[in-house]
């Protein structure tokens, strides 16, 4: 999928911000989901990764974030907050 990989913020842009990682943390490899608009100015999703992560790397990845923004979610309504 990264055919001729570009540093991050020339891909997104100087505006395009997200939180550091924590003091002492090294970047390795990542994937990337950005909410976009084409062409044609329709909202549409781009998918982007890194050459080093494989399949399973990356579906375990997103796995677990899934699980994890569920059981957040989860929570909310258990507590009564949603």
């Amino acid at each position: 999928m990264n055919d001729d990989g570009e540093p991050i913020g020339r891909v997104l842009g100087d505006g395009f911000t997200i939180a550091p990682l924590p003091a002492g943390w090294t970047a390795l490899e990542g994937l990337v989901l950005v909410k976009c608009l084409d062409a044609d100015g329709s909202v549409t999703w781009a998918f982007r990764l890194t050459d080093g992560l494989n399949h399973e790397e990356m579906i375990g990845a997103l796995t677990v974030q899934l699980d994890l923004m569920r059981e957040e979610i989860t929570a909310l309504f258990r507590n009564g907050d949603g």
